[in-house]
């Protein structure tokens, strides 16, 4: 048995699902729909346990952004919970042009591209996880039952915010992928590491054509704190790039909202197919 999951899963039940994203703004709204209370989970995480609206038993954690927060936080999860299934949650950038805001991009895979940028056009064989084609199934399912806008495709994740719309459609053109993160590949190696099946699910924030505010680059990764801030000092010192701003925070707020929504219908699916069968007596 891989050492990971000694302790089993604490919950006592085998029907946890455990959600993974990178900043408490993305996971806000899916809080205020279930019902949930902090967790004493791994230092430098937002953790949370209970119930999303469907009545499914999660976990949900903010671990901060990039590989080393999100690997630590998953690592986490396996060890203390051994949930039934991982899935990495959070706000992407679009890289394909029918790909708009507030579209839920559901993984067929994860891929990681490392290094600078000056180094991605060099050849180079991405190393790529699938996702797990149970639960994708399942996924697509619940936005197709409940018309939610979605693209079923690959995600790439990389070391530093895609703020440009050249970078954002030459990664959707050369690698053919939907969304791109920080994230998701190394909550997925993770979880794949431990045989948990994994899922990746993100939400348009930014469409390839908006190009990101130099601002977001110097956010803080922690799961919280410093956000509002730096955006008031940010607008003071750049009033012409107040719009961008104002953009973002629209977006962000309706894709928080459609992941909440994705999340209350795909976990209704979720403990629908993980509930065990009543026998007739």
């Amino acid at each position: 048995m891989d050492p990971l999951l000694d302790e089993g899963n604490k919950f006592g039940l085998g029907d946890l699902l455990a959600i993974v994203a990178a900043v408490k703004e993305e996971i806000n709204p899916v809080l205020k729909s279930g019902k949930f209370s902090s967790l004493d989970g791994p230092d430098g995480t937002l953790s949370y346990e209970g119930q999303l609206a469907s009545g499914a038993s999660a976990i949900i954690i903010a671990s901060g952004m990039g590989k080393e927060r999100s690997e630590a936080a998953t690592q986490w999860l396996v060890r203390q919970h051994n949930p039934t299934l991982i899935v990495s949650v959070g706000f992407g950038g679009g890289t394909k042009p029918a790909v708009d805001t507030s579209t839920i991009v559901i993984s067929t895979s994860v891929s990681i591209l490392k290094g600078s940028p000056l180094e991605w056009s060099l050849p180079v064989d991405l190393e790529s996880i699938e996702a797990d084609a149970r639960w994708a199934g399942v996924a697509r399912m619940s936005v197709e039952l409940n018309g939610i806008d979605f693209a079923h495709g690959p995600i790439i994740t990389v070391p530093i915010v895609t703020r440009s719309p050249g970078m954002k459609e030459w990664l959707g053109g050369k690698f053919g992928v939907y969304s791109v993160d920080l994230e998701s590949y190394w909550i997925a190696k993770v979880a794949t590491d431990a045989s948990i099946p994994f899922l990746g699910i993100r939400v348009i924030v930014d469409s390839v054509d908006m190009t990101l505010p130099e601002l977001v680059s110097q956010m803080p990764d922690t799961p919280s704190g410093g956000r509002t801030g730096k955006a008031i000092s940010y607008a003071l010192k750049n009033p012409r790039n107040i719009s961008e701003l104002t953009r973002l925070g629209r977006t962000s707020s309706r894709a928080g909202a459609r992941l909440a929504e994705f999340l209350a219908a795909f976990a209704s699916d979720f403990h629908n197919q993980t509930a065990p069968t009543m026998n007739p007596t």
